[in-house]
């Protein structure tokens, strides 16, 4: 009877191991505080290279292989200013949702104003993009919904049914 309780220990931990494979996500700031996310290093960066392995789908940050998917489909930037209340709360979400983005300050940047005012039109904070759709402010429910539909995966407190609302069927 042992004999057959260890045959069926090895062949389940057998099944359950995973094999390991390994990339890298590096993060940095540039000198007028963008923040961005690369799966190669920069060729010249000034300032600090934040450099993370993410092996077996998962990284320190819990970043998935679905995240790196829908990043390079549809990567996320942050037009703001440090001012701004509601990029701050748009900043929060993302990174409750575990959502790489590029944080772009346009306060004092020339270039970037214009690169904004290319995009969207207009110089107006916060603005989102996602992929190519272009949000001009910050409202949760909308913003969930284009990472959604940009394949972002949701997280857990998304999922899960608020108080007095049946789960998905």
């Amino acid at each position: 009877m042992t004999k057959i309780f260890w045959i069926i220990t090895v062949l389940i931990l057998a099944v359950g191991i995973q094999p390991v494979t390994a990339a890298k996500l590096y993060k940095w700031v540039d000198e007028f505080g963008n923040v961005t996310y690369r799966d190669t290093p920069p060729i010249e960066a000034d300032g600090e290279v934040e450099e993370k392995v993410i092996s077996g789908g998962r990284s320190v940050d819990g970043a998935s292989e679905a995240t790196d998917a829908a990043v390079q489909r549809a990567p996320v930037v942050l037009y703001s200013t440090p001012s701004c209340s509601a990029c701050e709360s748009a900043r929060a979400y993302m990174r409750s949702r575990g959502v790489p983005f590029q944080d772009k300050n346009v306060q004092e940047n020339g270039e970037l104003q214009q690169e904004l005012k290319a995009k969207a039109g207009e110089i107006s904070v916060p603005t989102i993009l996602v992929g190519e759709k272009v949000m001009r402010g910050y409202v949760q429910s909308l913003l969930e919904d284009e990472l959604t539909t940009a394949g972002y995966p949701k997280a857990e407190e998304d999922t899960a049914p608020t108080e007095g609302q049946a789960p998905e069927q």
